[in-house]
């Protein structure tokens, strides 16, 4: 036999309300943890539609380097005058890759697809020889062969116009 009886015990006053109030504090806790979520996959899909964007400039930017490169394998190129988008080396007044506008530059041909504008690219006429610090010999300049060197430089836009890739190349023939 047990010594000490059951009691049929009711609860005090005080405890009817705990539930209630666990249960809010447990929902709240639920509510800023989804909301926290929800804010970081809203990040994430930013930047990966930031980095969509900016993938599509590059391929812009490249399309134009391509093109510019078949227009230096022509039979002439062309003078180079300093004036849309085909510059001798010395030019002071080059402008800054990212500077480049339908002015300065000379627009892709092609139609691109996704772009808010279609790249733009410049030519450079570099000096011919070896170029600086290419030689092993101090002030001497490669007495060889003198090819003609490029210098390309590229635009490309993305989605966005705010979203720019500037790509160069140095092309010889």
């Amino acid at each position: 036999m047990n010594p000490y009886p059951v009691q049929n015990r009711t609860p005090s006053h005080r405890t009817r309300g705990a539930t209630l109030v666990v249960g809010m504090v447990l929902l709240l806790l639920m509510t800023v943890l989804s909301l926290t979520t929800l804010k970081s996959i809203k990040t994430d899909e930013r930047m990966a539609g930031n980095l969509q964007d900016r993938n599509t400039a590059l391929q812009a930017a490249e399309s134009a380097l391509r093109e510019a490169e078949e227009f230096l394998t022509g039979v002439s190129p062309g003078r180079f005058a300093n004036e849309k988008g085909l510059f001798l080396y010395t030019y002071s007044d080059i402008p800054a890759p990212l500077e480049l506008t339908d002015d300065v530059a000379i627009p892709y041909q092609k139609t691109l697809t996704g772009v808010a504008q279609n790249p733009l690219y410049t030519i450079e006429q570099m000096e011919s020889g070896v170029e600086k610090g290419q030689s092993l010999v101090v002030g001497v300049r490669y007495g060889g062969e003198r090819r003609a060197t490029y210098r390309i430089t590229a635009l490309g836009f993305g989605g966005s116009a705010t979203t720019r890739v500037a790509l160069q190349s140095t092309y010889k023939r």
